[in-house]
């Protein structure tokens, strides 16, 4: 009840002006493409840029490493509860963000990104499932789309719908597509002046680990002399910026992250009803980590040419859920439902470097 309580403290914060999933289409400007006669009324329509944002990435390669932290699993049935020593959990991470169709009616990007997280534990002597199933590395393939629709000069909507294949699979042992996740946001906006971009929704998301139904906070903001400025998409993320220059940025504040991973039993690290005190009526060929993560960071950008940026972060790793589930249900708020396992995680420092490629 604690945990989803610090959720709820990371929504209304989104109350304050806070960057969204991106700055979506940053890279076109629509109004070169208006086309009209002199016979013709000109009608005019809102561009997805907002001065200031952080660039909008094309490419990007980046390194995440944590350090040593403690994955405490309970006991499931008469396999006992082991408290995994982490040495480190690192991983690889790659996005891909391209417009497909760009004028001053409508703009759409199709991207995806693959995500790891590779566990190193300290033992060789893993017993319990979890810490073995972890041990696996955990990875995310995702596919997604952004639509950015203008109205008129003031108003827009934009959606993003993204497709999130999630487990410890690997080339020699992939999962069913059926364990496939479906994030979607809705955002109706106003773009007020080009330094302030304001837009409410709701959102279907797995970063609170298991499937949430949220509302959405996008706020983009530019003071007058473009060196401060806010930049979220809450409760999933928001940030404070400020910019040494237009090519060396500074951001502070969080980010939600986390997903639904499908842990595979091949080895039956999970039979249902095999052991005195398992949970029963659960299924053990749909078992999944819900696995989230609150990191407060820092996030210095310095541009290398126009079209190459580097990014380092610093911060720290909170966990919000580390729980194994059976099932893609919405649990809800106050839910009394008990999961297959409870576990803890503890906090951790954590770097992450990144190349990029961008928009000028």
């Amino acid at each position: 009840m604690k945990k989803q309580y610090i959720l709820s403290i990371f929504l209304l914060f989104g109350l304050i002006p806070f960057q969204p999933f991106a700055q979506v289409g940053d890279e076109e400007d629509f109004s070169e493409y208006e086309q009209y006669s002199t016979d013709e009324k000109i009608k005019r329509y809102c561009t997805p840029k907002v001065v200031g944002l952080t660039p909008a990435r094309l490419v990007s390669i980046g390194y995440d490493f944590a350090l040593g932290h403690s994955v405490n699993s309970s006991a499931i049935g008469a396999i006992p509860a082991q408290e995994g020593k982490v040495k480190n959990y690192n991983g690889m991470a790659l996005g891909v963000n391209i417009p497909i169709l760009s004028n001053n009616k409508i703009l759409i990007n199709v991207g995806g990104n693959y995500v790891e997280s590779n566990y190193s534990y300290g033992s060789d002597s893993l017993y319990n499932p979890l810490l073995t199933a972890t041990s696996r590395g955990l990875k995310a393939l995702q596919l997604n789309t952004t639509i950015f629709k203008p109205l008129n000069e003031k108003n827009y909507v934009l959606g993003f719908v993204q497709g999130d294949y999630s487990g410890d699979y690997s080339l020699k042992n992939m999962q069913s597509l059926s364990f496939t996740k479906l994030t979607w946001v809705a955002v109706f906006g106003w773009k007020f002046h080009e330094r302030y971009q304001l837009g409410f929704g709701a959102t279907q998301t797995y970063r609170a680990g298991g499937k949430s139904f949220l509302p959405v906070v996008m706020y983009n903001y530019t003071a007058k002399n473009e060196k401060w400025g806010i930049e979220a998409l809450l409760p999933a993320r928001g940030h404070f910026r400020y910019g040494f220059s237009k090519r060396t940025l500074l951001l502070a504040g969080f980010e939600i992250v986390g997903s639904s991973y499908h842990l595979s039993n091949e080895d039956q690290l999970f039979p249902a009803n095999s052991a005195p005190g398992m949970i029963a009526d659960y299924d053990n060929k749909t078992i999944e980590l819900r696995r989230s993560e609150i990191r407060p960071r820092l996030d210095f950008q310095q541009a290398i040419t126009d079209f190459i940026w580097f990014g380092f972060q610093a911060g720290y790793i909170v966990n919000y859920s580390f729980n194994v589930d059976s099932g893609n249900f919405y649990r809800g708020f106050g839910s009394s439902r008990p999961f297959v396992m409870e576990n803890s995680v503890t906090s951790a420092p954590y770097f992450q470097v990144s190349i990029n490629l961008v928009s000028p």
